[in-house]
């Protein structure tokens, strides 16, 4: 049983990571290089409405995350695999300490209107530099993830057709 909660447990961390690190790529790869043409007029509908929904959403996600990942470093406590789980943890504690410092506040200057499209680009260019901060730290947590699962379970033997 206690098997089956930590495989449940460590999965949810894992998909939480999954979604964010996607959430972070997709912006950085197919929204970043036209959000430099938003204009004043087009903040509410192109930055306000998705920066206000992905904040509420990953409200609820992050704090689900931390406590999956302290309990995956807890169980993993004896082995090495808890470096993992740690560098999993410094990814999630990094992009939350950027996100609550940095991008909050930029959201929140931008949601309470700018008078100049000028001030609109340099405040879209900082929140996409502090995006850029958490896109490398959920890159990292993800990259962690994933190996603890290949050599958690063992996967490249699996693969290659050898005995666990």
């Amino acid at each position: 049983m206690k098997a089956l909660v930590l495989a449940l447990n460590h999965s949810v961390l894992f998909f939480g990571t999954t979604l964010y690190v996607g959430v972070l790529w997709a912006m950085r790869f197919f929204w970043y290089p036209s959000w430099d043409l938003i204009k004043l007029a087009d903040v509410p509908v192109h930055f306000i409405g998705p920066t206000s929904r992905a904040t509420a959403f990953f409200t609820v996600v992050v704090p689900i995350m931390l406590v999956t990942n302290l309990v995956m470093i807890i169980s993993e406590r004896k082995s090495p695999m808890v470096i993992l789980a740690i560098v999993a943890i410094l990814g999630i504690g990094g992009s939350t300490f950027v996100g609550q410092l940095y991008i909050i506040p930029v959201n929140h200057l931008i949601g309470a209107g700018l008078a100049t499209q000028d001030e609109l680009h340099d405040k879209l260019g900082a929140w996409m530099s502090y995006n850029t901060i958490r896109f490398w730290l959920m890159t990292m947590m993800w990259l962690a993830m994933i190996s603890y699962f290949v050599l958690r379970g063992r996967l490249l033997s699996v693969l290659s057709g050898q005995q666990q």
